[in-house]
């Protein structure tokens, strides 16, 4: 094989290595390196042209591929690139999908479904380097295309780190909302129809539907939004308390005891209920560590005026009767 060869065999390589939802930094470390070698960028440049027009007739050659397939599944495949030339470009183009990708990996892919289980939380690491935390009992989706990533929250919350990528914006979609960045740190909280975004580092413009008119958040900002009504409101906060999940803390500062319940509701099978007139209402101010329900629940009886009643399929809080003057 000549160098050149060689070069789009690697380049080939490359594509589908640094798309893998795996990759490392040590991966673009080695990519950076190979980049340098005389060839490769052109290589790698020609290869990147026919996997864009694999994108773009991803259907059409769905059928000019499956023939090949079902042969290269019984042998070992190999390519003579100096035939590429005189291929045309969807011949080209099934030839590059067979060596690179034999199982379609260069097609437009499905969205890709991230989720967690109550009590758990998981690191995601995506092929374009961005980082993502989802906390517990969290959903998301994410497709990255060539001209932007998407993500979708469908429900629960997560701490996104968007590596920078000018030419390919990130957008998540949460509800009504839609969150634009280029490269920042932020999170997204969507539960019970309660939207919210708050911003660590950079900046993101947060759009809703109806309103021409995006928000700019910048760091320790945090937007809030009730999904389906119209307007939003921006506070100043601290960033840190809206991420304290990702070290075992919640966080609260003069919330009702009805958010807090629902959080914990989050966390644990066992379900917490509110009973009582104004139950629901009371207000808190403090840390709650995430270890064993009961013994959160024990720390907010003692730092609130409520009771707490195991039954057979729940606990149940209810607010303690004032003293008599």
């Amino acid at each position: 094989m000549s160098r050149s060869a060689q070069h789009l065999q690697e380049a080939a390589e490359w594509l589908t290595r640094l798309q893998r939802p795996e990759v490392e930094e040590t991966d673009w470390l080695a990519f950076d390196a190979w980049l340098i070698e005389p060839g490769a960028k052109a290589a790698y440049d020609a290869v990147q042209a026919i996997d864009e027009e694999i994108f773009q007739r991803g259907s059409a050659l769905r059928g000019e591929l499956a023939e090949p397939r079902r042969a290269a599944a019984k042998r070992a495949f190999s390519i003579d690139w100096r035939w590429l030339g005189g291929l045309g470009v969807a011949g080209a183009a099934a030839a590059v999908a067979l060596a690179i990708a034999p199982w379609g990996e260069m097609l437009p892919q499905a969205d890709t479904l991230y989720s967690t289980a109550r009590g758990e939380s998981r690191a995601v690491q995506l092929a374009d380097g961005s980082h993502i935390d989802l906390n517990t009992d969290s959903r998301i989706s994410v497709r990255l295309e060539k001209d932007a990533r998407r993500v979708t929250v469908h429900d629960g919350q997560a701490l996104f780190d968007v590596a920078h990528d000018k030419a390919r914006p990130f957008l998540i979609s949460a509800g009504d909302e839609t969150v634009r960045v280029v490269g920042t740190k932020f999170d997204v909280r969507r539960r019970d129809g309660q939207l919210s975004v708050t911003v660590l580092r950079g900046l993101v413009e947060v759009s809703t539907d109806g309103d021409d008119t995006p928000v700019r958040l910048r760091p320790g900002q945090m937007l809030e939004h009730v999904e389906g009504a119209s307007g939003v409101t921006v506070t100043n906060v601290s960033a840190d308390d809206q991420v304290g999940w990702r070290s075992g803390r919640l966080i609260y500062r003069d919330q009702p005891l009805s958010r807090i319940v629902a959080d914990m509701n989050h966390y644990f099978d066992r379900p917490v209920r509110l009973e009582g007139e104004n139950t629901a209402a009371l207000r808190f101010s403090g840390v709650l560590i995430v270890d064993g329900q009961d013994a959160m629940v024990r720390r907010l009886t003692s730092l609130m005026p409520i009771s707490a009643t195991p039954t057979d399929d729940a606990i149940v809080l209810r607010g303690r009767p004032s003293a008599p003057n």
